[in-house]
């Protein structure tokens, strides 16, 4: 007989489905008619279009009782060979409302087919159809759940795989290995993988993974077609980075600027140079403002008496500048027991030896220069006029006789010799600081005992209040200038000191603590933070608290609420980690599934928006102003009152079709990241 279902199905279907059908009638023929509904249950799941299945099922639920089912049997034997014909293995003995153990295992089977061959969306639409059988089994919510994080990743993975290529063409196989890794940790078997892992491999030539019979040479050259053009450029980039990064570890960020800023002679608009010259300059900025107040305190302290508080303070100067020759002629000062007196750089011309006049010149040489005076036409001194000797040749003879004319010529060249002479040391003298930059260390060290008045009123002019600040208020009470210093403390935003109470004790009474401009930005920068935290905005706080640290520790009730931030934020200490190494792209994935649990999340909220921002401003750089509007999009949407997102917005999408000119590279090359 026919077979009576779907014709399209595979004969090997067929043939099982038809052993499942004739267990399912015998177990009808016995009573069993709980089993039956089964069988006839898991057939019908097979083949929704077998008609026999059907209507024994409409016989086992239209009444009690033996059911008649002889007219259902007769389909075709099985074949000797068919691996099929042999049911007695399979068992149908299930839980109630469960389909047999049999079909779990093909619809399992056809699943895990479908993931290997990455047929995604067939294996999805499979799912639809069974949700009730998966939902009832682990295994199966886990194949599932495999192929909707492979698609979710998808988008994630092909960027990170293009990242990799062009880090792989740039010659930087080291980044390419960190990407690839990050796609490998998404789908581990995309692909894609392997095509780049092979192409790494050949860059960079790996020992191999496992014993081989005989060692590989790795000196063999590797084909590097990919990289035509660009492999010079890019070793000399690497050449700067690496010499700069040298000179910044050995504490010199002036050289490694110098050596950075030498890439954009290469590439105008080198990323890497630029962030690493900014971190350098920060650094240097900041270790010259310590240094300058490290000297002045040590003047103060020097003026005064302690010497041994003004030698660690000069000390500690050379130690973080090692070129700051002030400080290195007081601490010699100091070193050879001359304080109060100020120490005066040798080598001028007052103490030059090369400037004392000859006392006293030989007869010899003096007779000796008489005879060569009259050889080069020099005249005699008033009053010394040179006897002849009887042994002149005829032609020094002739000589005198001209001398005349001789001394006259000789006073109008000298003239013009001299005038020049003079006009040039005027202009010399003139411009002796930019024509000697050098000299300036040439100049007396200011004197000790100056007024500290003056000085302070100096650096105050300097811009350097602060340490103009402190300087007079370590002027004691019973100084002359004390009453003056109070007057300027309170004049420029100090806190002038009170009256000094009589000494209990030997110990003089300590003066109390202006408030600095340092001290006033702490206290804002704590408000900012307890406002923040108020408004349930972690980061912000984390932000401002971490400022304020760095001006004075925090104590107390502030630290208290430090620890309290850094819990809060505890469940994105993994996003922040990597938002601060730049890894902008590869968190979004998952701060877009906290923002969808929980939109109204600040913290959460506001990481999107700084890496979008953050990943326009990279594709901004590079010339990628239709990609860079993309990402604006989103982070607009997420906060459109940041004039800031709304502003780099508008800029990018008036260069999304224009050309990029000058004023487009010069905005966005130094365009920070948040």
């Amino acid at each position: 007989m026919s077979y009576s279902g779907n014709s399209s199905l595979s004969s090997e279907v067929k043939q099982r489905i038809l052993s499942t059908f004739d267990q399912t009638v015998e177990l009808a023929r016995e009573g069993n008619r709980q089993e039956a509904l089964l069988g006839c249950d898991f057939v019908l799941r097979m083949d929704p279009q077998f008609q026999p299945a059907h209507v024994l099922q409409e016989r086992l639920r239209s009444g009690d009782g033996p059911v008649p089912v002889d007219d259902l049997k007769g389909g075709p034997p099985a074949a000797p060979d068919d691996p099929f014909g042999d049911v007695d293995h399979l068992s149908l003995d299930l839980p109630d409302q469960l389909p047999g153990g049999d079909s779990v295992s093909y619809l399992q089977d056809e699943l895990q087919t479908l993931l290997q061959q990455r047929r995604f969306q067939d294996l999805l639409a499979a799912a639809e159809r069974e949700q009730s059988t998966i939902a009832l089994h682990p295994e199966l919510r886990r194949i599932v759940g495999a192929a909707q994080e492979r698609v979710e990743a998808e988008p994630y993975v092909l960027k990170f795989l293009e990242s990799a290529r062009q880090a792989l063409q740039a010659g930087q196989a080291e980044e390419a290995g960190k990407l690839l890794d990050k796609a490998r940790s998404l789908d581990p078997d995309h692909p894609g993988l392997a095509a780049l892992e092979r192409t790494r491999g050949a860059s960079v030539a790996p020992a191999p993974a496992f014993e081989l019979p005989s060692p590989v040479s790795t000196t063999m050259p590797v084909s590097m077609d990919f990289m035509v053009g660009d492999s010079e450029s890019d070793r000399r980039i690497q050449e700067l980075l690496s010499e700069g990064q040298t000179a910044f570890d050995a504490g010199d960020p002036q050289s490694a600027i110098d050596a950075w800023s030498r890439i954009f002679l290469i590439d105008i608009d080198h990323q890497e140079a630029s962030r690493r010259i900014e971190v350098a300059r920060k650094l240097k900025a900041e270790s010259e403002r310590q240094v300058e107040e490290i000297f002045h305190d040590g003047l103060s302290r020097l003026e005064a008496g302690d010497a041994e508080g003004a030698r660690q303070a000069f000390q500690r100067v050379l130690e973080l500048q090692p070129g700051y020759f002030t400080a290195r002629e007081y601490l010699q000062q100091l070193d050879a027991g001359t304080v109060p007196t100020p120490p005066r750089t040798t080598g001028t011309r007052e103490a030059s030896p090369a400037a004392e006049p000859a006392r006293s010149i030989p007869a010899g040489a003096a007779a000796g220069s008489q005879e060569l005076k009259e050889e080069i036409l020099v005249p005699p001194e008033p009053g010394e006029e040179p006897a002849q000797a009887p042994e002149r040749t005829a032609k020094r003879r002739t000589a005198a006789r001209d001398s005349g004319r001789a001394r006259r010529l000789f006073l109008i060249i000298g003239g013009a010799v001299l005038v020049l002479a003079l006009a040039g040391g005027w202009f010399a003298w003139q411009n002796r600081d930019r024509l000697f930059p050098n000299s300036q260390e040439e100049a007396p060290l200011p004197a000790l005992s100056q007024d500290p008045i003056a000085r302070a009123e100096r650096l105050h002019k300097a811009g350097k209040t602060p340490i103009a600040l402190r300087q007079l208020q370590r002027i004691p009470p019973g100084n002359p200038h004390y009453q003056q210093a109070q007057k300027l403390i309170a004049a420029w935003g100090g806190t002038p000191a009170a009256a000094p109470a009589p000494p209990a004790a030997p110990e003089a009474p300590a003066a109390p603590a202006a408030v600095s401009p340092e001290a006033e930005r702490r206290r804002l920068l704590l408000e900012a933070a307890r406002e923040a935290h108020g408004q349930a905005s972690y980061l912000k706080t984390l932000e401002r608290l971490e400022q304020a640290g760095r001006i004075a520790k925090l104590e107390g009730e502030d630290a208290q609420l430090l620890a309290d931030t850094r819990q809060k934020l505890a469940p994105l200490a993994n996003q922040i980690e990597y938002f601060r190494q730049h890894e902008w792209e590869f968190i979004l994935r998952d701060l877009w599934i906290k923002h969808d649990n929980d939109p109204g999340n600040r913290d959460v909220t506001q990481l999107l928006v700084d890496c979008n921002y953050n990943l326009a401003v990279r594709d901004l750089q590079r010339n990628d102003a239709a990609k860079a509007v993309t990402w604006l999009e989103d982070a607009v949407k997420l906060q459109p009152g940041d004039a800031s997102l709304r502003r780099q917005y508008l800029f990018a999408q008036t260069y999304r079709e224009r050309p990029k000119d000058l004023l487009y590279k010069i905005y966005v090359k130094y365009l920070p990241f948040r």
